[in-house]
């Protein structure tokens, strides 16, 4: 058994080294820096499969837990993530207080990314979940039917192995804090174990998989975006809801994304009428897939965060340099990637339009009645941004 360990230690340890040549790749069109952030991406995604096939992967015994940073497949910044394994053959319960945060996302899901189409069985938002009294929910996933007598949520599901995929959105940083959840199996097969050698190299091996096809799958999907000539521009997304469950995307979302090129002295006018929802959010990332750092810059925008101009537009200014005003999306040098749009159970799906500037030339494009942010304003808002940002991780 031990060559059998030590066999599926190397191939792990091997795949991890092989895994990042993709990185390299001239077709990419990434300069030494994103390079670099290329391979940080890669070892985030050693951890991510580390965390989730190797510490959290018992299903008699789940953990919701969450991984930070969690950057992969255009995280959006507004969002604590979290997953835990279940075997549902068994029943499950999640119980918890979520009046806290501004929406919450429940989907069971078979995280199949870059080996097919994901397969989702149940994809649910807290305006779906019944409330039993202050602001609690008590949710069961199971393979039985509702006996009838149960206070909450009942769904019944296939019986297969997958994960329950948790998505908490923040949309006032400050005044919103993450639910309250405890999420437990109801009929566990046995205690706790230590780990069987023969199941560990089977989870050795499942971790190569993911850590050599996850990132590449997510970059190849940015990337598209550029090779069908979508750069800077929204032109070809629809205007109305498109399923995105197939990406693992949720069917609450509306969502619309282009590749983005914006050299050092030029800046993208974003521009919309956003529709009637309960958050929306715009974002931007690199060649990666990975969200920008969200923690210092703001590189990303929602609905508690952005100023309407008068005529109900709204106007974002995507750029390396500050142009001094309240809706700026800076992109940190940051020279290509990906900007994505998310309207949450909205009554409509409007698609935006971009327009590529001089950054001298913004500055006539925006409303009259646009408000200037002197540097000690900007300042302060990036410091109680980061304050908030770091306090929903409990960092």
């Amino acid at each position: 058994m031990d060559n059998d360990l030590r066999a599926s230690w190397n191939r792990l340890c091997d795949t991890l080294k092989e895994s990042a040549d993709y990185i390299f790749d001239p077709d990419n069109g990434a300069d030494a820096s994103e390079q670099a952030e290329g391979l940080r991406h890669q070892l985030r995604m050693f951890y991510w499969a580390t965390d989730r096939i190797l510490e959290n992967s018992d299903t008699d015994h789940p953990e919701l837990g969450w991984t930070y940073p969690f950057k992969v497949g255009q995280d959006n910044p507004d969002a604590l993530y979290q997953s835990a394994p279940v075997d549902l053959n068994r029943t499950y319960r999640l119980t918890g207080r979520i009046d806290t945060v501004r929406y919450l996302g429940l989907s069971l899901m078979d995280y199949s990314f870059g080996r097919g189409k994901i397969t989702q069985l149940l994809d649910l938002g807290s305006p779906d979940l019944t409330d039993i009294g202050g602001g609690r929910i008590d949710v069961v996933f199971s393979p039985d039917p509702d006996p009838g007598d149960h206070i909450g949520d009942w769904f019944q599901v296939e019986p297969i192995e997958c994960r329950l995929f948790v998505r908490q959105f923040f949309s006032d940083w400050a005044a919103e804090s993450h639910a309250e959840l405890y999420f437990e199996c109801l009929d566990p097969s046995g205690p706790p174990s230590r780990l069987d050698p023969v199941r560990t190299c089977e989870l050795f091996d499942e971790a190569a998989r993911e850590v050599d096809t996850v990132p590449k799958f997510w970059t190849e999907f940015a990337g598209n975006q550029r090779n069908r000539g979508q750069i800077n521009s929204f032109d070809h997304v629809p205007p109305q809801k498109v399923s995105q469950s197939a990406q693992g995307g949720s069917e609450k979302q509306s969502y619309g994304q282009c590749w983005y090129e914006v050299g050092p002295d030029e800046a993208l006018l974003f521009e919309v009428t956003p529709p009637d929802c309960l958050y929306w959010n715009i974002q931007v990332g690199d060649t990666w897939y990975q969200s920008l750092d969200f923690v210092n810059l703001p590189t990303t925008m929602n609905d508690s965060q952005a100023r309407l101009d008068p005529d109900g537009m709204l106007r974002v200014v995507i750029s390396h340099v500050d142009p001094g005003i309240q809706n700026w999306i800076a992109l940190g040098g940051c020279p290509q990637g990906a900007i994505t749009y998310r309207w949450n159970n909205a009554d409509s799906a409007p698609v935006p339009t971009l327009r590529l500037m001089p950054v001298s030339e913004v500055g006539g494009c925006l409303h009259p009645e646009t408000p200037r942010l002197s540097v000690d304003e900007r300042d302060a808002i990036n410091a109680e941004r980061r304050r908030h940002a770091l306090r929903r991780f409990t960092r």
